[in-house]
């Protein structure tokens, strides 16, 4: 393994040698960092679930909605073709 500064992120690169990038405080670049794998416990399940999401539309109520919309555009195309 090729010595590296505390500063650099020290992650192997495809081509081999490490990663030169600066490091953030987790001791990783923002490449090779890695992203979030999510609560693992079921307080932070519950915690994630009782959060304000940003955008809220792929939550259990948005797609409840969106069934039941889907449902309601076929009845109307039923009673489209009756008439």
């Amino acid at each position: 393994m090729v010595p590296r500064s505390e500063n650099q992120c020290g992650a192997r690169t495809r081509q081999g040698g490490a990663c030169g990038n600066l490091g953030m405080t987790n001791g990783r670049c923002r490449f090779h960092g890695g992203l979030s794998t999510g609560p693992r416990t079921a307080e932070g399940m519950a915690r994630m679930r009782a959060a304000n999401t940003i955008h809220g539309a792929r939550g259990q109520d948005a797609q409840r909605f969106r069934k039941m919309l889907r449902s309601l555009e076929a009845d109307a195309r039923r009673l489209g073709e009756l008439a």
